[in-house]
């Protein structure tokens, strides 16, 4: 929990280093979050890559209450409901 916010720190800081690691922890457990709400890979790898944009620009409004990984996953979710919406 203390690396998270460590990581989570140094993200906010534009650490290019940390970036890397956050992507490295977390990009696992989120494509495969994003493979169940896609309907073949493309789509999972985009979902993937916008979920992520997402997270890094609303790091500021993680709170540290609650998991920092099921804040990532509402946001992947998130975004792949509205992906689809917006294919409709």
């Amino acid at each position: 929990m203390q690396n998270e916010k460590l990581l989570i720190q140094r993200c906010l800081k534009h650490d290019e280093r940390a970036l890397g690691n956050l992507y490295n922890n977390f990009s696992g457990k989120m494509y495969g979050i994003c493979l169940r709400y896609a309907k073949n890979k493309m789509d999972a790898d985009d979902l993937l890559h916008d979920g992520f944009i997402k997270v890094l620009k609303n790091l500021q409004a993680y709170r540290g209450e609650g998991s920092f990984e099921g804040w990532m996953r509402k946001i992947m979710v998130n975004s792949a409901i509205n992906f689809y919406r917006k294919k409709t």
